[in-house]
């Protein structure tokens, strides 16, 4: 429709030769932001499915005396924290990633991959998040906090019991996220815990998208 409009409107000022271009222009531009909204959405739909089942799996750190934090802004930044666990056993700042189930994790050329994707842009961003949460909290509670960071993968092929350390970043499925962080050694006491996350609440607000 909009190719059709474009067309008439120059064949009428100009001639049958540059609405033919017109038209032809105005299509492909269309059809170009239509496929990259159709991939955004995709990805966004993808992502947030992985995000709703690792939080279903958080539920059991939560019976056992944990907080768990879903979707916050990190301070001073447009970027989003999937999940921020206190307990027990420590501070932790959860990724969730939704792969296809063929991608795998296999050396080359020094590095990990995550399928066709260097594994240092799979674990960065949840870096730069738990760095911006140790600060949020160190500010809040007047003492240093080390935040431990986690990818948790739905799909993939990924060992089954085993998990993999990338650059102090633990990736492994989703199943064994809550498992894994109970088992740790237990590092705070209950009052502890409490106070870091009325801190983190504060600190970290709902994060809104722009």
């Amino acid at each position: 429709m909009l190719a059709l409009v474009a067309g008439i409107a120059v064949w009428w000022l100009v001639g049958w030769h540059a609405a033919i271009v017109a038209a032809a222009v105005v299509a492909v531009a269309d059809l170009v932001y239509r496929w990259r909204r159709h991939s955004s959405t995709t990805a966004w739909r993808k992502g947030a499915a992985g995000e709703r089942a690792t939080a279903r799996r958080l539920r059991q750190l939560e019976l056992a005396g944990y907080t768990v934090l879903h979707d916050r802004a990190v301070p001073r930044s447009r970027a989003n924290i999937d999940h921020v666990v206190i307990g027990p056993t420590g501070v932790y700042v959860v990724d969730s990633k939704k792969w296809h189930r063929r991608t795998t994790i296999k050396p080359g050329g020094g590095t990990l991959w995550v399928g066709r994707t260097p594994i240092a842009k799979v674990v960065g961003p949840v870096v730069f998040e738990a760095r911006a949460v140790a600060e949020a909290l160190r500010r809040a509670t007047g003492r240093p906090v080390d935040v431990v960071t986690v990818v948790a993968v739905h799909g993939g092929r990924l060992p089954r019991w085993g998990a993999i350390n990338a650059g102090g970043t633990t990736i492994l499925r989703a199943s064994r996220v809550h498992g894994w962080i109970a088992r740790r050694p237990r590092k705070y006491a209950a009052e502890e815990v409490a106070m870091m996350a009325a801190a983190a609440e504060q600190a970290l607000p709902a994060y809104v998208p722009q």
